[in-house]
C-alpha cells in the first residue's frame, strides 16, 4: 500500500457515502496519485472513488492506471459513460484503451463519439506495435506559415484546452508537410505583426511513423524534446510522440533489457506486466525454466571438457585440480558478464555502432589482457604460497588467468555485436549463457595450458 495513512480516511468518506468531501479531496489531488488511491482500495472501493472525480479528472486519472485496473473500470461504465471518458482522455491513451476492451463492449461505445474521434481512434489502432505510429497522439497544434504571430496565439488561446501540448507548434504547409516548428516562446517574444514562416525554425527533428518506438525515445532523450513529430515517407504530418510517452518507453525496454540479461522471458502481452508482489508465481516460472532449462544443458558441456581431460589430473595426482578450478570459472564468467553488460549499455545508447564490431572487440580483449595480467599475478602468489603448489603449476593457473580473461572479454563483447547484426536482441543473448560459454571454454584453455606447461615443457611425459 502506498498512502496507508490515506487509505482508511477515505476507505470512512466511501462507506459514509460522502461524495462531496470525496469529489472536494480528489479535486485537489495530483491525478497518479489518484490513480495510486483506487489501486491500494479494495475494487468495489476504487470504482467509488474512479466514479466520484470530476470528468476530465478522471481522464486525466486513467491515464495512470495499471491497464488491468483501467480496464476493468471502464468496462463497468454504461456505453454513453465510457464514450465521454474517451472523449476527455488523450488521443493517443484512448486508442490504446480502446484495443484493450472487448470489441462488443467498443462497438457500443463508438457511436457516441464523433465521426473525427471514431476516425483518429481507428487510425491510431491500426499502426504495428512497437512503432512509433503506435506510441504517438494526434494531439497536438499546427499553424499555417502565412498567418502572423498574433493569429497564431488567438488560435492557440482558443484550442489549448484540448491540446495535450502547446509548447511547440508545427508548421505545415497547404499538403500538411511538415517545414518547421515554433515554441510557444518564440511566439511570446515576438511581434504580434511577424509572420511564422519568418519566425519558424526549419531543421526539424522528426521521426518516420513505421520506425521502431526506441530509437525514437532515444531521439528525444539526447535532443531534449518535449515532443518529436511523426511524418510518413512523403514528410506529411501524422502526429507527435511526446515526453512522457518516451520515458514510458525507455523504462519499457530496460526492463524487458534487465529481464533477457537475466535470461528471464519478457511476458507475451507487455500490456499485462504486472508488479513483483502481484505477479504470478506460474507465470515467473515459465517466464524463467527456458532459460535454465538450456542453460542446465549448457553447463552439462563443462563435466564432458574435464572428463575428457581427466588423464591429466591422473598424471598428476598430487596437484589439487579440482580445488582450483571453480576459481578459473568465476574468473571467466564474471569478465564475460562484466563485458556483456558494458556492450549492450553501449549499443542500446547508440556509443557503439555495428561497424565498431572490430574495434571493440580488439578494446576489450585488450582489456581482458590487463586484467588478466593483474589477476594472474594474484592467482600465482595465491597457489604457489597460499596453496602451496610448485611455482610451475602456479605459473601455469596464471597464464590460464591470463588467457581466460583475454577470451571471456572478447566473446562478451562479440556475441552481442553478432546479435544485432543479426537482428537479434543482444540483452537476449544473456550474461548466464556467456557465463556457461566461457566455462566450458575456459577450462579447455586451463587444461591446455598445463599440458603445454607442465608436460611438454617440464618434460614429465
Amino acid at each position: 500500500m502506498r498512502h496507508p495513512l490515506l487509505v482508511p480516511d477515505l476507505r470512512e468518506l466511501i462507506h459514509a457515502g460522502e461524495v462531496s468531501a470525496l469529489h472536494d479531496f480528489l479535486e485537489e489531488s495530483h491525478p497518479g496519485r489518484v490513480a495510486e488511491l483506487i489501486e491500494d482500495l479494495e475494487p468495489e472501493e476504487g470504482e467509488v472513488l474512479f466514479r466520484a472525480l470530476p470528468p476530465r479528472c478522471r481522464a486525466e486519472a486513467t491515464g495512470f492506471l495499471d491497464t488491468e485496473t483501467q480496464t476493468r473500470l471502464v468496462s463497468s461504465m454504461t456505453p454513453r459513460e465510457a464514450a465521454d471518458l474517451l472523449h476527455l482522455m488523450s488521443h493517443d491513451e484512448r486508442a490504446d484503451l480502446v484495443k484493450r476492451l472487448d470489441e462488443d463492449f467498443v462497438d457500443l461505445v463508438l457511436p457516441y463519439l464523433a465521426q473525427a474521434e471514431r476516425d483518429d481512434i481507428r487510425s491510431l489502432a491500426m499502426y504495428e506495435p512497437g512503432t512509433a505510429g503506435a506510441v504517438m497522439t494526434t494531439d497536438y497544434v499546427t499553424l499555417s506559415p502565412k498567418i502572423t504571430v498574433g493569429e497564431a496565439l488567438e488560435r492557440l488561446r482558443y484550442e489549448a484546452p484540448d491540446r495535450e501540448t502547446i509548447y511547440c507548434c508545427y508548421v505545415v504547409d497547404d499538403k500538411r508537410r511538415l517545414i518547421g516548428f515554433v515554441s510557444l516562446k518564440k511566439l511570446i517574444l515576438s511581434r504580434r505583426a511577424a509572420r511564422i514562416e519568418e519566425i519558424m525554425q526549419r531543421d526539424v527533428i522528426s521521426a518516420k511513423v513505421d520506425e521502431d518506438q526506441e530509437p525514437v525515445a532515444r531521439t528525444i532523450d539526447r535532443y531534449a524534446l518535449i515532443a518529436i513529430p511523426v511524418v510518413d515517407s512523403e514528410d506529411k504530418l501524422l502526429g507527435i510522440v511526446t515526453h512522457d510517452d518516451a520515458m514510458d518507453i525507455l523504462r519499457q525496454e530496460q526492463t524487458e533489457d534487465m529481464l533477457a540479461f537475466g535470461g528471464v522471458s519478457k511476458s507475451a502481452e507487455p500490456d499485462q506486466e504486472s508488479s513483483y508482489l502481484e505477479g504470478n508465481i506460474l507465470d515467473s516460472v515459465r517466464r524463467r525454466v527456458g532459460w535454465l532449462l538450456l542453460l542446465f544443458l549448457g553447463g552439462t558441456i563443462t563435466r564432458y571438457v574435464i572428463e575428457s581431460f581427466d588423464w591429466v589430473d591422473k598424471k598428476f595426482p598430487t596437484i589439487a585440480f579440482d580445488s582450483l578450478i571453480p576459481l578459473l570459472i568465476g574468473t571467466g564468467g564474471n569478465a564475460g558478464s562484466q563485458t556483456v553488460g558494458t556492450i549492450i549499455r553501449g549499443l542500446a545508447l547508440g556509443e557503439i555502432q555495428p561497424g565498431d564490431t572490430w574495434k571493440v572487440v580488439l578494446r576489450e580483449m585488450t582489456t581482458g589482457f590487463s586484467l588478466g595480467l593483474l589477476l594472474g599475478s594474484v592467482g600465482f602468489f595465491f597457489t604457489w604460497k597460499i596453496h602451496g603448489d610448485s611455482p610451475m603449476f602456479a605459473l601455469v593457473i596464471a597464464m590460464a588467468i591470463l588467457g581466460i580473461c583475454v577470451w571471456a572479454n572478447g566473446v562478451g563483447a562479440l556475441v552481442p555485436l553478432l546479435a544485432k547484426r543479426l537482428n537479434i536482441d543482444p540483452a537476449l543473448v544473456s550474461a548466464p549463457l556467456i557465463s556457461t560459454l566461457v566455462d566450458a571454454t575456459g577450462l579447455v584453455i586451463f587444461y591446455t595450458i598445463t599440458i603445454i606447461l607442465l608436460i611438454k615443457i617440464a618434460g614429465t611425459g
